[in-house]
């Protein structure tokens, strides 16, 4: 690599202004933006692509999980553990035609009772609409690129889109970029954890059929995750499956070779099997931009390759085509920014709660492997989304939580949404009031969450 250097001078001109910066309009930052908005911030949501949601539409298939883990655990009480404004979501999907709402898992329940899918172009217009009403200014195709600072204060961000170079300055900043770019351009501190899990790139087919495909898989018992339901369809009902391709000789000498898994999928429209993840690859750093376009090519290559060997091995997908692949490789994990409070796995195994919670959450992605205990749920502290020596930041999303066996619940797309909703709000009531992040009185912000939906127990 060239040491050479250029030195810059560069005078960049303010081009807005607002109460809350929303930096990365992704599963956290969608709801992060609305809470903002409708807590009376003036709030402006910066995204790096031409869409709004994430992992919500570019890697995840269902969300998981607005319940608790409850057919786990025979007796246990079902309950919605994420309310509020992920729940609106989802009921402005349905209203939209663009989600069946909460299903009930039957084959596979001790990892997930309730599944939660929607259709992802039906997401894009939908959320634009909700960032409309609540007044939200939305600006897309831009990345921040650096931190407008005064010491450890954080006092905008500068973006790079196709305007150029302008700065956003901001009373109060939210990082849920996923890599935690603003954060660690702020200066707060960090470590990487892409060595300790996988990236990935699920990718769908059309034109498969899905009654002989399960009937192929359960013949040969195959299936570990199925879940039925009305696609106003005649002759397919398959909304979620999951099945064990390496009892296939072919199938297990390739995906063992590559690092493949599953594969687990989900199917929202008839013969359309939208979503198949199993690809992946190990220890990929995704803040480095020639590892991360390795990454992508090679990702692309398994897609090609194990969709091709669908087609030709297994019944049901003889006259499928490759129809969709998202627009990058599917990240979980890289930076971690150092926060007040470092979630731990003893905690969330072990239903612990805080005085400054702000969420609650029921899931874990290891399950039937690791289980929240007798299916019940453990808080999020406040302290956790702030991040520590840096002033006017908030973090929220697949960015905190340090450990891999911990950060497997965390991370997931409905964790993260609730998380949204609450460093937004307290984005809002800090820029508003004068006040710190750091200083806000917390029962004051549990008491807004809870008027707004939020379930606190």
């Amino acid at each position: 690599m060239s040491t050479q250097f250029i030195e810059e001078n560069l005078k960049t001109s303010v081009g807005y202004e607002c109460d809350v910066l929303v930096a990365g309009g992704g599963t956290a930052g969608v709801v992060a933006a609305l809470a903002a908005a409708r807590n009376g911030a003036k709030t402006i949501l910066i995204e790096r692509y031409g869409f709004l949601g994430g992992s919500m539409l570019n890697g995840a298939g269902p969300l998981h999980s607005f319940f608790n883990l409850y057919k786990a655990f025979p007796g246990v009480e079902k309950v919605q553990v994420v309310r509020g404004i992920p729940q609106e979501i989802v009921d402005r999907m349905v209203a939209a035609g663009g989600s069946p709402g909460h299903l009930e898992q039957d084959k596979g329940g001790s990892y997930d009772s309730v599944i939660t899918l929607i259709d992802w172009e039906v997401f894009k217009g939908v959320i634009f609409d909700m960032m409309e009403e609540a007044g939200v200014r939305v600006l897309l195709h831009v990345m921040a690129v650096e931190t407008v600072r005064e010491g450890n204060q954080v006092n905008g961000v500068i973006i790079e889109g196709k305007s150029g170079r302008e700065v956003i300055l901001a009373k109060a900043v939210i990082d849920t970029t996923g890599d935690g770019d603003v954060a660690a351009k702020a200066g707060a501190k960090f470590i990487k954890q892409h060595g300790t899990t996988k990236v990935g790139m699920p990718f769908g087919m059309s034109n498969v059929d899905m009654a002989r495909l399960v009937k192929f898989l359960e013949e040969h018992d195959m299936v570990n995750q199925l879940v039925r339901a009305d696609k106003h369809s005649t002759i397919d009902d398959i909304i979620r499956l999951g099945f064990e391709l390496k009892k296939i000789p072919r199938f297990k000498e390739y995906m063992d070779k590559t690092g493949m898994w599953g594969p687990l999928g989900a199917s929202l429209h008839e013969n359309n099997y939208n979503y198949i993840n199993g690809t992946s690859i190990a220890n990929v750093d995704a803040t480095n931009t020639e590892t991360l376009s390795q990454a992508e090519m090679t990702l692309r290559r398994q897609v090609m390759t194990l969709s091709k060997m669908l087609k030709e091995h297994i019944p049901g997908f003889e006259n499928s085509y490759l129809s969709w692949t998202p627009v990058s490789v599917g990240v979980r994990y890289t930076r971690v920014i150092e926060c007040e409070h470092d979630m731990t796995l003893e905690e969330i195994v072990e239903c612990r709660r805080f005085d400054d919670e702000v969420m609650l959450y029921g899931f874990h992605d290891s399950a039937p492997r690791i289980m929240i205990r007798n299916g019940g749920y453990y808080g999020i502290p406040y302290r956790a989304f702030v991040p520590r020596g840096v002033e006017g930041l908030l973090v929220a999303g697949r960015l905190i939580t340090s450990t891999w066996e911990a950060h497997m619940s965390t991370r997931n797309t409905v964790s993260c949404m609730a998380q949204g909703q609450a460093v937004g709000t307290a984005a809002a009531l800090a820029s508003t009031s004068g006040k710190s992040p750091r200083t806000l009185d917390t029962g004051r912000l549990r008491e807004v969450l809870t008027k707004q939906g939020v379930f606190l127990g």
